[in-house]
């Protein structure tokens, strides 16, 4: 079911985001607290736990404020804030797409583990919401109740718990700033009452899997024709596997649909990599990364359609894509989580010598020439991940939509994806290309561009904002493509 009133356009279509530049922190992690930029046009410059969250659109004027993240019980984790409506109409928390009668489009992310955590379910009737049934969103009815001009209501969302060694959470959702938040001890900040506080979580099973992996592919280099280079997956471990096990968890099915749905080749060779940390011995941890690859060979097999040859490999602790330990010596809990991951590398086979090579669709650039401009304001490099924002600009007098359809599953023309307008990527200088990353909970790629309105005002400004994997330490030069326009747009990476 589609959130009423929305159509598939306007719920999947632009995410504009303002996100600082921010100095570099150990393993390249964003400080908390929105640390991570600069206020966009339109805009002001917010704190998460002080000044709020802003709107990503200049011309929608609402704002978040006092924000908590606050473990409660072993089980939730539990973000309230006040919703402010700062513009001359109405305006509800649901029309952000913060619905439990539909979707509740806000999650949040553990950047140094790769995983993405949807709202719990209640068991029981919220006799509160209207309408409402067993095993909706845990969130307070003030999400579907308009807020006046001026006035302010308080908003409660209740999350699965991250493990006890995550110390901030990036909090995405549709039509506000994406902030880094910190997560408080039980007791430490003072809630307000809420029945979503107190209502029982539906089990996690297989239809109902809140956490998950962030999924990001980098595609090789293109090709005039046939398929481009082979494209490579990053799995983090701990959505996949128990601390020291290689038995897969109940979560990793939805890592492995989110890969499959991204994979466009219908046969050729898939080479699956486990890697550990330095926690344990090196014979053991060499062991472990064999018997990950080999579990994950046996559920992504299961799920590829087509003529495929499977490989495995395990580096053990030999390929750290980060530090397992501080500089004083210490653990670093997060940059082991950023080691402990499978990578899958899809290659694609080459058409048969008697058949045509599939094309690929020609290139979008719908918007060149148009009143609509871009502008890239940062790329940032997160802890295993990387945050391009690009503000656009409706320079005419009339408003204007970008054609945006944020639906990450598409394949376009001969299985080859199309972008959209403003659709963003990442092009390295290897001529590779990242996609934007997939979250398996989410109906549309909220993680890969969000969600919003695709319509522009005149003379308002947005800012389409995407994560993807992260980008490779030898790479000095990358650009931004963003759809519709001819050619990429130049950018430096910083450090988050």
């Amino acid at each position: 079911m589609r959130p009423a009133g929305r159509s598939v356009v306007a719920i999947a279509a632009l995410a504009l985001l303002v996100l600082p530049a921010c100095g570099r922190g150990e393993q390249g992690r964003a400080t908390p607290a929105n640390a991570l930029g600069a206020p966009a046009p339109g805009t002001s410059s917010t704190s998460a736990a002080g000044g709020g969250i802003e709107s990503v659109n200049s011309a929608r004027k609402i704002r978040v404020q006092n924000v908590r993240l606050v473990r409660s019980g072993t089980a939730d984790l539990v973000m309230q804030f006040e919703f402010v409506n700062t513009g001359d109409e109405p305006i509800a928390p649901s029309s952000l797409g913060m619905d439990p009668l539909t979707h509740v489009i806000a999650f949040l992310i553990d950047l140094p583990r790769g995983t993405g955590y949807a709202t719990q379910k209640a068991v029981e009737h919220n006799t509160d919401i209207d309408f409402s049934g067993p095993g909706q969103a845990r969130v307070s009815a003030s999400t579907g109740v308009n807020v006046k001009p001026g006035e302010r209501s308080t908003v409660t969302l209740v999350y699965p718990a991250p493990p006890a060694e995550t110390t901030s959470m990036l909090f995405v959702a549709d039509g506000l700033v994406p902030t880094e938040i910190p997560v408080q001890a039980e007791g430490s900040v003072p809630l307000t009452d809420d029945r979503a506080l107190h209502e029982t979580n539906v089990p996690f099973d297989d239809q109902f899997q809140p956490v998950a992996p962030l999924v990001c592919p980098v595609e090789g280099a293109a090709k005039p024709t046939g398929p481009a280079g082979p494209v490579s997956f990053r799995l983090p471990s701990d959505a996949l596997f128990a601390f020291g096990k290689a038995d897969l968890t109940p979560a990793a099915s939805g890592a492995i649909e989110s890969l499959a749905k991204q994979v466009t080749a219908e046969s050729g060779t898939v080479t699956i990599e486990g890697h550990t940390d330095a926690v344990g011995s090196d014979a053991d941890n060499q062991k472990l990364s064999e018997a990950r690859a080999a579990a994950a060979k046996g559920a992504i097999a299961a799920r590829l359609n087509g003529n495929f040859t499977f490989k495995t490999v395990g580096f053990g602790e030999t390929k750290p894509v980060a530090p397992n330990t501080k500089p004083d010596g210490s653990d670093d809990p997060d940059g082991r989580a950023q080691n402990r991951r499978v990578e899958i590398v899809v290659d694609a086979a080459a058409a048969p010598a008697d058949e045509p090579a599939p094309t690929r669709d020609e290139p979008n650039l719908e918007l060149e020439g148009s009143a609509i401009k871009p502008q890239v304001r940062s790329v940032t490099a997160l802890a295993g991940y990387t945050l391009a924002q690009v503000a656009i600009t409706n320079t005419g007098s009339e408003k204007k939509n970008l054609g945006y359809l944020n639906d990450p599953n598409r394949k376009g023309v001969n299985g080859f994806r199309a972008d959209s307008g403003g659709e963003l990527s990442i092009n390295l200088s290897t001529g590779s290309q990242l996609r934007g990353c997939l979250f398996a909970p989410s109906w549309w790629g909220v993680l890969e561009n969000g969600s919003g309105e695709d319509v522009l005002p005149a003379g308002s400004t947005q800012l389409q904002w995407a994560i993807f994997g992260s980008v490779p330490p030898e790479q000095k030069s990358i650009s931004v493509g963003v759809g519709g326009f001819a050619k990429p747009y130049p950018a430096q990476i910083t450090s988050g």
